[in-house]
């Protein structure tokens, strides 16, 4: 070979070989960091489901407004003739589990919860409160003009009862 022979450079689409090596290596640098970053936000979300999870179930208040409710439901009492008496501890039980419904509804439908989490554990008990308190709802929102009040609870549960829980076998 000759001294001042130029060396020969191998090209693919117009660049070398070097160039798309690199390319790649920054390309696949971002897709795993992409893939990270969308992993940490499903665990952060896992984590803060089960955090609330953790502080309902050590909450007495909010235990005792449940009781309340179910207690209710299950004397198959209309929890609409609680809206004339506001002051009632069965009126408030009732707005506390809708409040913290709502709360945990928002939360799903912005995903800082995990949908799949929540309705494996609360389905039923879910379900249970909204055919409950349906009627007191629709009083609130027609009492109050607002036709917004726990409509983030009411998305759930009909989106839930498009697709319910299914029996393990």
């Amino acid at each position: 070979m000759d001294a001042q022979e130029p060396v020969k450079i191998i090209l693919w689409f117009g660049e070398s070989i070097g160039f798309w090596i690199q390319t790649g290596a920054v390309f696949l640098s971002a897709v795993a960091a992409i893939f990270v970053i969308h992993h940490n936000g499903v665990l952060a979300r896992r984590r803060s489901t089960i955090d609330h999870i953790i502080h309902q179930k050590s909450n007495e208040a909010i235990l005792n407004a449940i009781h309340i409710v179910y207690r209710l439901h299950d004397d198959n009492v209309q929890f609409s003739q609680y809206l004339d008496k506001q002051d009632s501890d069965e009126f408030k039980a009732i707005l506390k589990v809708l409040n913290n419904h709502e709360f945990i509804a928002v939360g799903i439908r912005r995903k800082a919860f995990e949908e799949r989490i929540y309705k494996e554990l609360q389905y039923s008990n879910f379900v249970k409160v909204y055919n409950s308190a349906a009627g007191i709802i629709a009083e609130i929102r027609k009492k109050q003009n607002s036709h917004t009040l726990f409509q983030e609870f009411e998305w759930l549960i009909k989106r839930w009862e498009k697709c319910p829980l299914k029996r393990r076998t």
